[in-house]
């Protein structure tokens, strides 16, 4: 048996979300959630919310249920599967695991409970525009005013920006020092630009125009910093790749079916030895993304101390393969079903899309390579002759 097999309370919380989708997560709420400013339809995020998915990033002393990425990972594939569109890697995972990471006892109290209840969302704007996803790369300044600080800078690709009640991002403070601030979205001075990615989903762009009241989660040097922002883009970054898994799942299965009563010739395509051939080979690759994206949860829930080599290793593994995998599935899923399969009004165009923009969103395959490369330059590998 596997080593990440899902265990009882896991199969029980794939089957709970698959089921809940399957119910009350159709085409029509989808096409509610892509026309919605936000992305994000309200109720359905308090939905999410009384069913306990909010409150899985969130520690039990904080009245959250302190899941395990391992088990987080296990909803977001299910919410791939479902092509769901609400921000919920973007707020749960990026932005309230970060928050949780740094925020002080006052803050927590201040936005946990919303964060539970779905009344508040966080966002974190961790990149700026042409920086491609590297999260330690940052322009965007803060001048110390009182007890707070003044901000100014952009930020692009903000995930789950659209409707943030309130952002995280990161500014230089003064020579090689960085922070990480708290600002609320109805700050005087900020400016937030929802816009739409190529598969629909809502992410924001914003600028800070000397944007007073500021809060310092945590300053210190650059790479102090930078160690807590690749973190936490990393827990995002695996539980991306397993919503992303959902996603290959779910364009797979209507490849399978249109293969099975499509017919030509009189009998059905699927009946083809070569179809089959290609088809085994899709679901090695998917099965193959699902077990590298569960080794990455396992590796994050169980890293100890300062280490964080096996954590990058493991996060850009698992992305660039996903990525590569992502782009040969919708590829293949097109050619088998041909031009229908592009279609807006057929399901699998929507699938589509959502690969094609997941094989790129935070870091695609050449980024994460490279970034594997440094891992295994810096590790036990480096001292080999």
């Amino acid at each position: 048996m596997s080593e990440h097999t899902l265990n009882d309370d896991q199969d029980m919380l794939s089957d709970s979300a698959r089921k809940y989708i399957a119910r009350g997560y159709g085409t029509a709420v989808r096409e509610a959630s892509f026309a919605h400013p936000q992305g994000c339809l309200p109720e359905r995020w308090k939905e999410f919310a009384e069913l306990g998915w909010l409150a899985m990033p969130v520690p039990e002393a904080d009245d959250g249920l302190g899941s395990s990425l391992g088990d987080i990972c296990v909803l977001a594939e299910e919410l791939g599967r479902g092509l769901v569109n609400e921000p919920f890697i973007a707020a749960a995972v990026l932005a309230t695991m970060l928050f949780v990471d740094v925020a002080t006892p006052e803050l927590r109290a201040r936005y946990l409970p919303g964060v539970v209840t779905g009344s508040q969302r966080l966002a974190f704007a961790a990149w700026e525009s042409g920086i491609s996803f590297e999260g330690g790369a940052v322009t965007a300044t803060a001048q110390q005013s009182g007890q707070t600080f003044s901000l100014n800078g952009t930020k692009t690709l903000v995930p789950g920006g659209a409707g943030a009640d309130a952002f995280l991002l990161a500014a230089m403070t003064s020579g090689d020092s960085m922070g990480l601030f708290l600002v609320d979205a109805g700050s005087p001075r900020l400016t937030v630009t929802p816009r739409s990615l190529y598969d629909g989903q809502r992410v924001a762009d914003i600028v800070l125009d000397g944007v007073e009241g500021a809060v310092a989660l945590v300053t210190g040097s650059r790479e102090e910093v930078v160690r807590l922002i690749e973190r936490a883009i990393d827990r995002a970054t695996v539980a991306h790749c397993a919503e992303t898994v959902g996603v290959m799942v779910a364009a797979f299965e209507t490849t399978r079916e249109y293969l099975i009563t499509r017919k030509q010739f009189g009998r059905a395509i699927g009946a083809n030895q070569v179809i089959q051939h290609r088809m085994v080979d899709l679901m090695v690759e998917i099965e193959e993304a699902r077990a590298l994206t569960r080794a990455a949860a396992s590796v994050i829930d169980q890293e100890n101390g300062d280490d964080s080599t096996a954590r990058r290793r493991y996060s850009a593994a698992a992305k660039a393969f996903v990525a590569r995998a992502a782009t040969h599935v919708w590829e293949e899923s097109v050619q088998l079903h041909g031009a229908i399969g592009m279609t807006q009004e057929y399901v699998l165009g929507h699938f589509v899309k959502r690969l094609a923009a997941a094989s790129t969103l935070y870091g695609g395959a050449e980024q994460q390579l490279e970034r594997l490369a440094t891992t295994v330059l810096e590790g036990p590998l480096a001292t080999c002759d």
